[in-house]
């Protein structure tokens, strides 16, 4: 009977020691004083330390040097029969490299420390990754508001998949229409174009969105506000497409160059102004300079005896060939 029993126990044992090495979690058991006692097989493969790298050593040598003080002082509260719940530090691998470990542990009645740890490494970088993502997020956008109130342009971002538009705030400083800052059908947009320009435009941004290869979309074309008067405006945008080449969105603006033509068109009409002007002027100055070139040719410098009287002559006419020569300058710049 006594036989009986010492085999169910050791088969209860046996069992438990099984049911401690097939446990994915790491498991480990520390003396009272800080010595590792057992590591299941995860705990050494996920470290890649074998039972004589470790049994018996100082687990805190196993610590990464930032983390001792905390984990000493872990360790210190189970030694007074206190629970450590989800702790983390790094433990250092065979190849010196550290692996971020989140701890469970407590004390068994007969003092051995026991514990058990998750390798939360990858989450650790994937969290580290999602918060500089989010942090690069965040820049991006105020970096967006900051350009958006910046730039009189009209910023915009065409949702092809549900087909709703969405505005910068310029959209109504520029043409009076309120938007809310909000998502809106595209119709928000076309319905505004000049009735002579929406064919051909609406035409044009079809093609480029089913065109695979095309990237970019740029239109002129002229738009109403909400007054009534006519904006011209220079309309481009960027297609994005999926992997099958299908466009999926569209970011673009709008630019106001109405004040700009304006300003073309006063140039081109006052240039046309001085060029008139600048054609009379050489007309009609060239028909006297044309009459003193005559006039000169027709006295005989040699018969004129006074010298003081052939230099004035002389004088007269290289100052007349000069102006004559001046005026076909300013025609020639006046033509070009």
């Amino acid at each position: 009977m006594g036989q009986t029993k010492e085999i169910n126990a050791y088969n209860f044992i046996a069992g438990i020691d099984v049911l401690f090495n097939l446990s994915p979690d790491l498991l480990c058991l520390f003396s009272i004083d800080g010595k590792i006692l057992k590591a299941n097989c995860a705990f050494k493969n996920a470290l890649g330390y074998k039972d004589e790298d470790i049994v018996l050593q100082d687990f805190i040598d196993f610590v990464h040097p930032d983390d001792v003080e905390a984990t000493f002082l872990k360790y210190k509260a189970l030694t007074r029969n206190e629970s450590a719940l989800l702790f983390r530090n790094r433990y250092r691998c065979a190849d010196g490299e550290y692996k971020s470990l989140s701890w469970n542990a407590n004390q068994l009645p007969d003092g051995t420390l026991y514990a058990s740890a998750r390798d939360v490494s990858d989450i650790i970088i994937a969290n580290k990754i999602k918060q500089n993502a989010l942090k690069k997020l965040k820049l991006s956008n105020e970096r967006y508001k900051l350009v958006t109130a910046a730039t009189h342009d009209v910023i915009w971002d065409w949702d092809l998949k549900r087909n709703t538009l969405k505005w910068s705030k310029s959209f109504e400083d520029n043409f009076g229409y309120p938007t809310g800052q909000k998502k809106e059908p595209i119709t928000t947009w076309s319905k505004h174009i000049h009735e002579d320009d929406k064919e051909s435009v609406i035409n044009s941004i079809r093609e480029a969105i089913t065109t695979p290869s095309d990237k970019f979309w740029r239109e002129e074309y002229r738009y109403y506000r909400a007054d009534g008067s006519i904006a011209l405006i220079i309309d481009q945008g960027y297609i994005i497409r999926n992997h099958d080449g299908k466009a999926i969105r569209m970011v673009g603006a709008m630019q106001d160059i109405t004040e700009l033509k304006e300003k073309e068109l006063r140039i081109c009409n006052q240039n046309e102004r001085l060029t008139d002007i600048a054609q009379i002027n050489s007309h009609e100055l060239r028909r006297p300079v044309a009459s003193i070139l005559g006039l000169l040719q027709l006295f005989d410098s040699e018969k004129i005896t006074d010298e003081s009287s052939r230099e004035l002559l002389e004088h007269l006419k290289v100052a007349a060939f000069e102006l004559d020569e001046v005026i076909r300058r300013i025609v020639d710049k006046t033509v070009a």
